[in-house]
């Protein structure tokens, strides 16, 4: 174990995150660190509810300059500061659509609306990359509740995917579209029913291209996904995996790095588009579970055969397995902002309900433990599920019972989910140990580890 400092930036009774693991969450000075303020951790959020819009400061005050609607308890309300400026972005209803707000920390005051959210902005700032989060709510994602999706009768709308925002102008336009994702580099299938979705956008360090990934329903009950990337002036889109495929983050402009199983013949198996056929719905479902446990046998039940795997983003991939004995479980990875060398992760709860907080060197292929903290075994309060769970397809309410649904949408269901700041030095994380949500920090100096 390292001895790193953490302590606690934020403060009950209230509750405060950040949210996921892929944005730097201090702005360039370092004295402002984005947050969340709600008042319920043990439950979804409802349609309409507001929620608190902010900053920490140095003195550990959570400073609130405004509210808004648009949040879910794994990623927040995508926070993210404006390049080197003082200006930050936040998703929220904008009259009947999603779109994004944009608040100047030092006047604290709300500046401009953008009609399209922001997922993602160019490191230049001056342009903002969105997801269909109506679209991601309704087939079981990281959406909002509360704005029906407008596309809900396609499997695979050409009019709706990633959009991108001239941020000086407001202009949005479709970058690629859900439908062009799935004719990409598979055989779609018109009279299929599943409905597919794009989710975990991710810019490379330069800005050049965009990671993302695709989902959709199995017949077998299960998940598929693919990692694509595709340029930031929407050319170039390609499939570089397909399976089993969770977290991830890039390595430089031209490699990512992801947890799960791709391109395996079980995978390939399942995407065969001759089994879409309803009547072989059940019969799947069972031979999926079969070829779980076989697979459990040969290889240990942990991973299932999943791993830690370094990608090269190329029309030809080349994959190899990276942390082999190290990285052995999914966790939330992202790369230092100043030293690729290095990442901080984070695993999901153990058995007693334990998560890590790990950093790794790539070069080295070494380990650094930070911590370990503890989830709380708190249950979803159901009083409400009728309204937070509106509008979520039957499909996947078919594969998932109400109160696990709740939990993992809930406050409760508290990932660490660590995130650079600006400086590389220093990092936050979101955790629930101390039976409060709230943020914390800790200081790195890379160079002595």
């Amino acid at each position: 174990m390292s001895d790193i400092k953490i302590e606690a930036l934020t403060h009950g009774p209230k509750h405060h995150l950040f949210g996921f693991h892929d944005l730097i969450c201090s702005n360039t000075k370092g004295d402002k660190i984005l947050s969340l303020e709600v008042d319920v951790m043990n439950r979804p959020p409802l349609p309409r509810e507001r929620f608190g819009v902010g900053y920490v400061t140095t003195d550990k005050q959570f400073v609130k300059v405004g509210e808004t609607e648009a949040l879910n308890y794994p990623q927040g309300s995508r926070l993210q500061w404006v390049a080197d400026s003082n200006f930050f972005t936040t998703n929220n209803r904008v009259e009947k659509a999603w779109g994004t707000d944009i608040y100047d920390a030092d006047t604290k005051k709300l500046v401009e609306r953008l009609n399209a959210p922001t997922h993602a902005l160019s490191p230049d700032g001056k342009t903002a990359y969105g997801l269909d989060y109506a679209r991601l709510s309704r087939l079981g994602g990281y959406g909002y509740v509360g704005i029906e999706d407008a596309n809900a009768h396609e499997t695979a709308p050409a009019n709706a995917g990633i959009t991108v925002t001239d941020m000086a102008n407001g202009v949005t336009k479709v970058l690629v579209s859900v439908r062009e994702v799935v004719e990409c580099d598979m055989k779609f299938n018109h009279n299929a029913p599943q409905h597919h979705y794009l989710t975990h956008l991710r810019l490379n360090p330069t800005g050049k291209r965009i990671a993302f990934l695709h989902r959709y329903f199995m017949p077998d009950g299960g998940m598929m996904t693919r990692l694509m990337t595709v340029g930031a002036d929407g050319k170039g889109l390609r499939c570089i995996a397909i399976g089993f495929l969770s977290h991830f983050d890039w390595k430089g402009d031209e490699r990512i790095y992801i947890y799960g199983r791709a391109n395996s013949n079980l995978d390939s198996l399942r995407s065969n588009p001759l089994l879409n056929n309803p009547l072989l719905s059940f019969p799947l479902k069972i031979a999926k579970k079969m070829a779980k446990a076989v697979i459990g046998k040969k290889r240990g039940a942990t991973g299932m055969g999943k791993s830690f795997i370094m990608i090269t983003d190329s029309p030809s991939p080349v994959i190899s397995q990276i942390g082999a004995g190290l990285l052995v479980e999914d966790g939330h990875p992202m790369t230092n902002p100043l030293d690729e060398r290095w990442c901080i992760n984070d695993t999901y709860p153990d058995k007693e309900g334990k998560r890590q907080l790990m950093l790794y060197n790539f070069d080295e292929n070494r380990r650094v433990e930070i911590g370990t903290y503890q989830m709380i075994f708190d249950r979803p309060d159901m009083a409400l599920a009728n309204s937070y769970l509106a509008g979520i397809d039957k499909n996947i309410l078919a594969t998932i019972s109400p109160e696990q649904l709740s939990f993992t949408r809930s406050g409760l269901h508290c990932d660490l989910h660590p995130r650079w700041c600006a400086d590389g030095q220093s990092f936050t994380f979101d955790s629930i140990h101390e039976g409060t949500r709230q943020m914390y920090k800790g200081l790195i100096n890379l160079q002595d580890l």
